[in-house]
């Protein structure tokens, strides 16, 4: 379910890039979770010179938007959150005073993924097993 939502100047990331980002964030999410990889979702959007403001002036900053399932403990979150900043930082050469990153948590009961309920943190392989008709489809990595 997590679904990260990159935003960044347009041009600054590659194709390479981007993928190197998407393992990142990946192994970042999964190795702190324990949530399986195939369902880690990265989304990348560019930001049209001139639409981006910080304190009212133009800015070339570079956003996170993690949208995660509730339940994680707050020094989960927050280790995530500076392995992210820090991962970002990274791979687009920026420092980490230009790149936000905010994890929204969202109740599971609330979400649904390949036709199929979200389960609570924890519960993840109950859930495969039970949903694994509706999930036969989705990647096995």
């Amino acid at each position: 379910m997590p679904v990260y939502r990159c935003f960044s100047p347009a041009g600054l990331l590659s194709r390479s890039a981007k993928t190197a980002v998407a393992e990142g964030i990946t192994d970042i999410h999964t190795r702190t979770t324990g949530a399986p990889r195939r369902y880690v979702n990265v989304l990348f959007h560019e930001i049209p010179d001139g639409d981006c403001f910080v304190a009212g002036q133009p800015a070339a900053y570079s956003y996170i938007f993690g949208l995660i399932r509730h339940g994680r403990e707050l020094p989960k979150r927050q280790a995530m959150l500076g392995e992210l900043s820090r991962m970002c930082a990274q791979a687009t050469g920026q420092s980490e005073a230009e790149i936000l990153v905010v994890l929204t948590e969202v109740d599971p009961a609330n979400a649904m993924e390949a036709g199929a309920i979200l389960p609570e943190p924890g519960a993840e392989q109950l859930w495969l097993e039970a949903n694994r008709a509706v999930l036969v489809g989705k990647t096995s990595t």
